[in-house]
């Protein structure tokens, strides 16, 4: 993970508080001389979101009926995804509504890779096989000899990452799956060579290659890459690194369902850490067969259904012990939960998980711009209403990764669940 000026999904303001922000705002404020043209879309979202901010519905079940086909939202969020694709491949971070696309950025580029696949066989889209090959073309460009992968964004100076080359390893062993070559196969052992030899030895990451230099519980996302990498390899010693980071990470869990250690200095706990947190545990707890993983998700995911459920939306960020959160809500982070929700739903049969994400995807298919320029059709904002706190007017390549990812997961469990012969479920309650 580089430092904090080229790491956008880590750090949206600048290394410390309000000054750092106020100078970033200024500056990309500034862009719109250079770009007069993005001053229309950026007055009309301000206002539709001020706008829906007034007249939204407060009622606990206004999300529980369809508007707007899941199919139609996935097709928008590919568009947007394959329309922003750099020509030598790689992915940008965002769509600035100041400075339109930002350079290209290697992580999310990565872990981008299997959402393309899954999206072309979803949809039957040969564009979405094109865009993977063409990324994981492109990351292959950028490995560095160690076998590690940088961090930032495109055209920084390059620092190995250690949570980079994770989110990269997920990407490089599906392609391999997919393309079954023996290029991608050397680079995604490589990579797992390097974090495997980088690890320290109580599971966790830290120093150079760790961002602020720190240990951070939401590197669970690496050990999933390396359960995978295992996985298809049928090499336990990633496999073994995994289950130690997974040893780990479970320490920090708490009985209130929070999990400490995401130690992001100088900023706020995002909903989008706290669900990395969780998803790698579960992903990974599931490759490796670790039912306490499994349990300590849920216990946590538990926490914020009940919340999202009484609220009718998560904070964009809370304190220790979820005991408040910051008015803003991170869209990114949403989408994980839903992820994580329907992945607990596939391994309990517990309909409440199934209820709540079908709601939650519901929400966030509302605040998808259908129509506009591009960069903003299809675009998943940082933050709800776009000026929140994190990565405030701008739509961001992860966003529509994760929501990507859990429409397809709805549209997986929904078609097993209406297949003729299929069992009675339990009732929810």
């Amino acid at each position: 993970m580089n430092n904090s000026r080229t790491n956008p999904a880590r750090n949206d303001f600048g290394p410390t508080a309000a000054g750092g922000r106020m100078t970033k705002a200024l500056t990309e404020a500034m862009s719109l001389l250079r770009g007069p043209q993005r001053a229309s879309p950026l007055i009309q979202k301000l206002f539709s979101h001020t706008l829906r901010l007034s007249f939204d519905q407060k009622n606990l079940y206004s999300y529980t009926t369809t508007k707007q086909p899941s199919e139609e939202t996935l097709n928008l969020l590919l568009r947007w995804i394959l329309e922003a694709q750099r020509p030598d491949g790689g992915i940008p971070a965002y769509y600035s509504l100041l400075t339109g696309y930002a350079p290209s950025y290697p992580e999310v580029t990565g872990y981008l890779v299997p959402t393309l696949y899954d999206c072309a066989r979803a949809l039957n889209a040969s564009s979405s096989v094109a865009a993977a090959e063409r990324a994981t073309a492109w990351l292959l460009s950028l490995q560095m000899p160690t076998g590690a992968f940088p961090g930032g964004l495109h055209g920084s100076e390059a620092q190995p990452s250690v949570f980079n080359t994770g989110q990269i390893l997920q990407g490089l062993v599906r392609a391999q799956v997919e393309a079954n070559s023996p290029e991608i196969a050397k680079a995604a052992i490589a990579a797992g060579d390097w974090l495997v030899e980088l690890q320290q030895a109580d599971g966790s990451w830290s120093g150079p290659g760790a961002y602020q230099d720190a240990v951070h519980t939401y590197y669970s996302m690496v050990a999933w890459a390396l359960a995978e990498l295992s996985a298809q390899s049928a090499d336990q010693r990633y496999g073994e690194a995994a289950e130690k980071n997974l040893n780990w990470v479970l320490l920090h869990f708490q009985s209130s369902g929070w999990v400490d250690g995401i130690n992001l200095r100088g900023h706020p706990n995002y909903l989008h850490f706290i669900a990395y947190v969780l998803q790698g545990v579960l992903e990974c707890g599931i490759l490796r067969q670790r039912s306490d993983a499994i349990e300590a998700v849920a216990n946590s995911a538990w926490v914020l259904l009940r919340k999202f459920e009484t609220n009718k939306f998560l904070a964009g960020a809370y304190e220790p012990d979820f005991k408040r959160g910051q008015p803003f809500t991170c869209l990114t982070g949403n989408a994980q939960m839903s992820c994580v929700w329907l992945r607990l739903f596939e391994m309990t049969d517990d309909l409440r998980y199934l209820n709540a994400a079908l709601k939650m995807n519901e929400m966030l298919k509302q605040l998808i711009p259908v129509g506009g320029s591009r960069g903003i059709a299809g675009g998943v904002s940082g933050s709800y209403p776009i000026w929140g706190r994190y990565q405030p007017l701008r739509y961001i390549s992860w966003g529509c990764k994760f929501f990507a990812d859990a429409l397809l997961l709805e549209r997986r469990l929904k078609s097993s669940l209406e297949a003729p012969g299929l069992e009675a479920l339990p009732c929810a309650s």
